[in-house]
């Protein structure tokens, strides 16, 4: 009786961490205040989103690493006062007389700023909370749980984001002051949380001992495991390029048609659907590799199909079955590579994951951008598409064929 009220009690604090995590009220509100309220364009918007992704970038792999040595909970409250700032800092450029030159130099640092804080909690919170549940007797449900956390967080973002619209018309700084509330309690659930980093002293003596490198073996062990290469390049790009494109998409859908309110509820219904999908996408981990694969190439083109319509209803359902892709993967996935990964080095791995993540976005991001402006963006949507499905093919052939892995 004791683990089902721990793991009850874990798995309270997950979802709850992750709907104060995900009130990114400012998610599709920072394109639309940049570029039209402080009149920046979309080449300046761009170096800002690739000063984050690099700050995210170089901390990704040293913030895990950090995190198997030290206390976790140390370094998720580090992030979580540093994203806390951010907003803050974007706010006050709208109320401050200064020079553009100077808002701008703001700008950079809140952005590089946030990509400190996501690289300190990437890794460091769900490896806290796997711990836990595994703590819990409950290892096995893992995959169900997290498409619950994908759920409560799609649904968190979803509310934020349609918030966010009505709240930055109301007032322009508003967005942000509420997210860095958000943030702040959820602070109050990680010092609840009990750091269960089993072995923390032994790693601590052990990395003293053979320096910071061992630590970093896990990918040195990854190579030898097909199945593990090829899920770790899977997610990896599918998140990426859902990412790169939908940073852009909510300035294209404000130009055909939908007030800045519309455009935070299009995003909110993508998110609940994204969270609904998340729930049951466990049920596909009995699948093989090459049937995963063919579920997402079919979404990819059932979606391709939708945008090159003439309609921008159908447009705005196209969009929604490219940004569900990444919520079929994400359980499956993750609940794969936690049951391998070892214990010293869950966060490094993860954090790893999302190292690549951010390296792949920051290659995607200006040739999306190129894309858009040269030659629009239903163009780029179909292009985007298509790499996907080249490269999901690729994989599968090189990674998986190559070593005989059915």
């Amino acid at each position: 009786m004791r683990y089902i009220k721990n793991i009850v009690r874990i798995d309270n604090k997950y979802y709850t961490y992750t709907i104060f995590t995900r009130l990114r009220f400012t998610r599709i509100i920072n394109i639309i205040f940049l570029v039209q309220f402080l009149k920046f364009n979309l080449i300046q918007f761009a170096t800002l989103q690739s000063i984050f992704l690099f700050s995210q970038f170089i901390f990704e792999i040293p913030s895990g690493v950090l995190s198997d040595i030290f206390k976790r909970k140390t370094i998720i409250m580090m992030g979580l006062i540093v994203l806390s700032i951010s907003p803050l800092v974007i706010a006050a450029t709208s109320y401050l007389q200064l020079a553009k030159g100077s808002i701008y130099m703001l700008l950079a640092i809140s952005f590089f700023m946030e990509g400190v804080g996501n690289a300190l909690l990437s890794g460091a919170d769900d490896a806290l909370f796997y711990e836990g549940i595994r703590e819990g007797g409950n290892e096995k449900e893992y995959s169900k749980i997290r498409g619950k956390v994908q759920l409560f967080g799609a649904i968190a973002t979803g509310v934020a984001t349609f918030l966010g619209g009505i709240f930055y018309e109301f007032e322009s700084g508003l967005p942000y002051f509420l997210q860095t509330a958000a943030l702040l309690l959820a602070m109050v659930i990680i010092f609840f949380v009990e750091d269960l980093n089993s072995g923390l002293e032994e790693r601590q003596s052990k990395t003293k001992r053979q320096g910071i490198f061992d630590v970093l073996s896990v990918f040195k062990e990854m190579t030898r495991s097909p199945n593990i290469c090829f899920l770790f390049s899977f997610i990896a790009l599918t998140v990426a390029t859902v990412d790169a494109v939908f940073t852009l998409l909510p300035d294209y859908v404000s130009k055909i048609g939908f007030s800045a309110s519309l455009n935070g509820g299009i995003f909110m219904i993508y998110s609940l659907i994204g969270g609904l999908v998340a729930t049951q996408s466990y049920r596909l981990s009995s699948l093989s590799y090459k049937k995963i694969t063919f579920l997402v190439i079919l979404v990819l083109l059932a979606g391709t199909l939708f945008d090159v319509q003439n309609n921008s209803y159908q447009f705005l359902i196209g969009i929604g079955l490219l940004y569900i892709t990444e919520d079929i993967l994400d359980p499956i996935v993750m609940g794969m590579l936690n049951l391998w990964v070892k214990d010293q080095s869950r966060a490094t791995f993860i954090s790893g994951l999302s190292f690549v993540i951010s390296l792949v976005t920051m290659i995607i991001n200006p040739i999306v951008g190129y894309a858009v402006q040269s030659y629009g963006t239903v163009n780029m949507l179909i292009a985007v598409s298509f790499g996907m499905i080249i490269l999901f093919l690729a994989a599968d052939v090189f990674i998986l064929e190559s070593k005989k892995i059915v």
